[in-house]
């Protein structure tokens, strides 16, 4: 019996641990990976906070993880330009009645969507040559959440704040955006949440950039095991943390399942 309690102890210790060690190293500008849940995607993403990406951090994205590059941003990120899941905007009546494709395209809100789907636009600088490269990719990241801060900061009203995005940023582009459900984890514990949820513990802007890790072994073509992801941070001093244990620090408790 003593066994399980030291064992338990041991494993709240070692979660407090990588919860603390990931906070610290969103403020200092450095990477943390995050994997959903075994019983939900059962991927890692490794993510950085969008307000300091460098080319070298997105370098390290795309060869480490190498999967699908995305931007997490909070909910408030979102009002404050008024950019809408992508879903909805195919979805709407007057567009499937111009293209009806996108009618029988519509995705299926399954389990792990959680009801909806935070996919939204994608977007590149236009600052930008081609939007592709890692020095390009990184300025278009760093600084969308850069002009976040500022019409934050500035109180800037909606329609002026949608003008000086759409000054500076262009889509279609190489990038695209998962927007934070409203209601955050309590609702969808899908990796936007626990990232932004995660940024916001850190005191970080809510902008992050995420990348999910796939396999590079043998005839395993899919997202990187859980072990191997564990394994792997471990080696790379990354904190590592799971999406039961962010719900936990953020929210005080596991959502039942």
């Amino acid at each position: 019996m003593m066994v399980g309690v030291a064992g338990s102890e041991n494993g709240l210790e070692a979660s407090e641990s990588q919860w603390g060690a990931a906070v610290e190293a969103l403020r200092r500008g450095e990477c943390v990976a995050v994997l959903d849940g075994e019983d939900r995607e059962g991927e890692t993403d490794l993510f950085f906070p969008a307000a300091s990406l460098s080319p070298a951090s997105l370098r390290f994205l795309r060869t480490q993880a190498g999967g699908e590059l995305y931007i997490s941003v909070g909910h408030e990120v979102a009002s404050a330009f008024g950019l809408p899941y992508i879903g909805h905007v195919l979805g709407q009546s007057d567009v499937t009645a111009k293209f009806p494709v996108f009618e029988h395209m519509g995705k299926a809100g399954g389990e792990m969507c959680q009801g909806s789907c935070s996919v939204g636009l994608s977007l590149d600088h236009r600052n930008t040559k081609t939007g592709a490269p890692d020095v390009e990719r990184s300025f278009t990241c760093r600084r969308l959440a850069e002009l976040f801060e500022e019409v934050r900061d500035n109180g800037t009203e909606l329609a002026r704040a949608a003008e000086l995005l759409g000054a500076e940023f262009h889509t279609p582009g190489h990038i695209f955006l998962c927007v934070e459900n409203p209601k955050g984890l309590t609702v969808r514990t899908g990796h936007t949440e626990l990232s932004v949820a995660l940024a916001k513990a850190a005191g970080v802007t809510p902008v992050m950039v995420g990348c999910v890790m796939l396999s590079n072994e043998g005839e395993d073509f899919g997202a990187l095991r859980p072990a191997a992801a564990r394994t792997w941070a471990a080696q790379h001093d990354i904190p590592f943390l799971t999406g039961s244990s962010i719900i936990k620090s953020v929210l005080g408790t596991p959502i039942p399942s």
